[in-house]
């Protein structure tokens, strides 16, 4: 269906996984796609395999000018930027005392930095344009749930979901609607090679009451109905899609794999 026909749309991180399922999912509902990622390569292949409503446009989120340089290059291509998802983002396991201030910046740089970026340069453009608009964060269940080995994934995605209830509270009345998306374990090339190891499925498919990780699809559904008029009262508010496993711990990634071996 086209809940999304003549729309504009700007997708971070959507070369591969739950990014490319989203800006897939908007193609399919009508919409046209700028897709912004760092790897040129994946980049330059999924906008031909989307075809010519999308667009790829190498783009680094924790550099504030590239991240605005996107927003008006969607606006300038499709006429209008109706929707901006905030995907791109990537954690570091390790100890809490072990982990480096490089490896903490760098992910606070782009999975906090980054969303905070394209919701600032994303209603920015919807507001000069004078129309409504969506932006939705793609945040975590480690936003709520804390994760052994994880503290700096875990900062960053509760920072996430803060940046979309204030700029929810902020943009509201102003016509731009900021909802979240917090994905539990999902099937994509990232996590893989989790996957594939017998402990680490056991461990995570252990704390996850469908027995199942989600599959990206899963994720654009949920973002093309966010992005639509058939939510246009949800405003603020970050929807887990996780299986059930926010009712249940988070597996122990360092001291329970230890255990399995």
């Amino acid at each position: 269906m086209d809940f999304l026909k003549g729309k504009g749309a700007v997708v971070t991180g959507a070369a591969s996984g739950i990014g490319k399922a989203i800006a897939t999912a908007f193609i399919d509902a009508g919409a046209s796609v700028l897709l912004c990622d760092l790897n040129a390569k994946a980049l330059a292949d999924a906008a031909r395999e989307l075809g010519e409503r999308a667009i790829g446009r190498v783009t680094d989120v924790s550099e504030e000018n590239q991240v605005e340089a996107a927003m008006r290059a969607a606006n300038e291509a499709f006429g209008s930027l109706d929707i901006v998802v905030n995907c791109a983002g990537f954690g570091a396991i390790a100890p809490l005392t072990d982990l480096s201030a490089e490896r903490w910046t760098a992910v606070q740089s782009v999975t906090l930095g980054g969303v905070f970026y394209g919701v600032k340069h994303g209603a920015r453009r919807m507001l000069e344009q004078g129309r409504p608009g969506v932006i939705i964060n793609i945040s975590s269940v480690n936003a709520r749930q804390a994760g052994e080995g994880q503290v700096a994934y875990c900062a960053a995605k509760a920072g996430v979901d803060m940046i979309t209830r204030c700029g929810a509270l902020e943009l509201g009345a102003r016509g731009i609607r900021v909802v979240g998306i917090a994905p539990g374990l999902v099937e994509t090339p990232l996590t893989k090679k989790e996957l594939e190891d017998p402990a680490m499925r056991e461990l995570f498919l252990g704390i996850i009451p469908m027995k199942r990780p989600a599959q990206a699809e899963e994720i654009g559904a949920a973002a093309v109905f966010l992005a639509s008029d058939h939510a246009r009262s949800i405003n603020g508010d970050t929807i887990a899609i996780d299986g059930g496993s926010l009712t249940r711990g988070y597996p122990a990634l360092l001291t329970g794999l230890k255990k399995a071996a």
